[in-house]
C-alpha cells in the first residue's frame, strides 16, 4: 500500500467486470489505507492498458467512508456511468470505470465478513436518457461514405464536448445512434438544444443534400447498471420517441417536461400523446424549441 499499513487485513476487495481485456488479478485487496490505481508500476492497483493514465484514480479512507478521487488529466473516471469531477463516497456494488470499459466492482467487508452486493439498491439509478439518429444516414453514406464519416466525427466531437461539460456520459455509438446518460433532464435538454444549434451552424456551410441532421429523444427514470450494460424502459422509450422527432428537432416525453415545466430558457410545445412499439402506456411528447 502506499501509507503504513501493510499487515492489516483487507477491508474489501475490487473486482475486474467489464468485458475488455488486460492482464489482470481474479481480484484487488483493499486495505485500511489509500489505495492507488493506474499504469505505474508503483501503483497499488495496476492496469497496464494504454487508456489508463499512469495515476488515474485513488481510495482513501475518511472518516469511515471510502472516497475516490479521480487523478488523470487525460482520461475520465466514471462510478455507475457519472464522470467523476470531485471526490465522492463509494458504495458496495459501486462500479467505477477507468477511460473506456475498464470496470473494477467494488465490494466492502463488514466485521470481516463479506456484504452481498445489493444490485438493486446500488445499482439502480435516476438518470435522463438522450437518444440521438442522424435522419437520412443511409442516403447521406450512399451519396458519399468518406464525406459523411468526417461529418460523423464532427459532429460526435461537439456531443463529446457538451456532454462532458454536464457530467453526462456517451454509453454507446451504434452507427448513427448515439445514447447517452446525464444525472439530470435539465443537463440532457441543455447538451441538446446547444448541440442542435451547433449542427445547424455546420450546415450553413453544406449544399442541402449534404446536411447532417439529428433526431433527438430525451426521456427520464430508473436505469439498471450491470457489468452487461444499461438496463430499462426509459432507454426503450427515448429511442421510440427519438425516431418521432422531426430532423434538426427535440421531442421529451411528458416526465421530462413536468420536471422542467417553468424552467427559464425551456419553453416546451404539446404535440400528442403516443401508444409507443413494446410500451404497456401512453407517453406524452412535447417539441422544444431549439
Amino acid at each position: 500500500m502506499a501509507d503504513d499499513t501493510t499487515g492489516f487485513p483487507p477491508v474489501g476487495i475490487l473486482t475486474p467486470a467489464g468485458t475488455k481485456p488486460w492482464p489482470s488479478e481474479p481480484q484487488y485487496s483493499l486495505g485500511p489505507g489509500t489505495t492507488t490505481i493506474g499504469r505505474a508500476p508503483h501503483c497499488d492497483v495496476q492496469i497496464n492498458h494504454p487508456t489508463v493514465s499512469r495515476a488515474h484514480a485513488e481510495l482513501t479512507w475518511v472518516n469511515g467512508r471510502l472516497m475516490l478521487t479521480h487523478l488523470s488529466a487525460v482520461n475520465l473516471t466514471l462510478v455507475n456511468g457519472i464522470p467523476v469531477r470531485e471526490q465522492i463516497a463509494l458504495r458496495t456494488g459501486d462500479l467505477i470505470e477507468l477511460a473506456d470499459g475498464i470496470l473494477l466492482r467494488l465490494e466492502l467487508y463488514t466485521s470481516g465478513e463479506e456484504v452481498t452486493l445489493a444490485i438493486s439498491r446500488d445499482d439502480r439509478r435516476m438518470y435522463a436518457v438522450l437518444y440521438a439518429d442522424v435522419a437520412g444516414y443511409s442516403r447521406l453514406i450512399e451519396d458519399n461514405d468518406i464525406a459523411t464519416a468526417r461529418q460523423i466525427e464532427t459532429c460526435l466531437g461537439v456531443i463529446r464536448h457538451e456532454t462532458e461539460r454536464r457530467s453526462g456520459r456517451i454509453v454507446n455509438i451504434a452507427g448513427d445512434g448515439i445514447l447517452l446518460l446525464f444525472p439530470s433532464a435539465e443537463a440532457a435538454l441543455s447538451c441538446a438544444i446547444i448541440c442542435q444549434r451547433t449542427f445547424a451552424q455546420l450546415n450553413l456551410r453544406l449544399e442541402p443534400a449534404r446536411r447532417m441532421e439529428f433526431r433527438i429523444g430525451i426521456n427520464s427514470g430508473d436505469i439498471l447498471i450491470t457489468p452487461a450494460g444499461m438496463h430499462g424502459d426509459a432507454i426503450n422509450i427515448a429511442a421510440r420517441v427519438q425516431a418521432l422527432a422531426a430532423p434538426g428537432g427535440i421531442l421529451v416525453t411528458g416526465v421530462v417536461h413536468d420536471q422542467l415545466q417553468g424552467h427559464e430558457g425551456f419553453k416546451f410545445e404539446y404535440v400528442q400523446t403516443n401508444e409507443l412499439k413494446n410500451i404497456s402506456r401512453e407517453v406524452r411528447t412535447y417539441r422544444v424549441a431549439v
